[in-house]
C-alpha cells in the first residue's frame, strides 16, 4: 500500500482537488497497490477520504480531549469507527493510538 501524506490539513476544500490529483498520478504509478494517506481529521470534514482506497486514522482519545477519563475510550473509538465506515463505505486502518492514562504526563524523566 503507498501512503501519500500522514495528517495533512485534509478538512481544508482544497485538499479536494489536490488528493484527487496525487492518489490518481500515484495509482497511475503503480496500479497494483492500494493508496491511501493517514489522516486526523473530522470523518465529516476530510475531503481526501473519498479518494483513498483505505482509510488510515490516527487517533488520541482521553490524550488532547477527556485526559485521564480512559472509561470514554471504547465509546470514542466505536463512534469514529462507525461514522468513517457509514460515510465512506471503505476499510479502516488505525494508523496510530495513543491515551492519556496520567493527565499531563506526556513524556518519562531522564533516568
Amino acid at each position: 500500500m503507498w501512503s501519500v501524506a500522514n495528517e495533512p490539513a485534509s478538512e481544508l476544500p482544497p485538499a479536494a482537488y489536490y488528493f484527487k490529483t496525487v492518489i490518481a498520478h500515484t495509482k497511475a504509478l503503480d496500479p497494483s497497490r492500494p493508496v491511501t494517506f493517514v489522516t486526523d481529521a473530522n470523518y465529516a470534514l476530510d475531503h481526501g477520504a473519498p479518494y483513498v482506497d483505505v482509510i488510515c486514522v490516527n487517533s488520541y482519545f482521553s490524550w488532547y480531549h477527556d485526559p485521564g477519563h480512559l472509561e470514554v475510550i471504547p465509546l470514542q473509538l466505536t463512534t469514529q469507527f462507525e461514522n468513517w465506515y457509514k460515510t465512506y463505505q471503505k476499510p479502516i486502518i488505525q494508523s496510530e493510538y495513543g491515551a492519556d492514562s496520567v493527565p499531563g504526563l506526556h513524556s518519562v524523566s531522564a533516568v
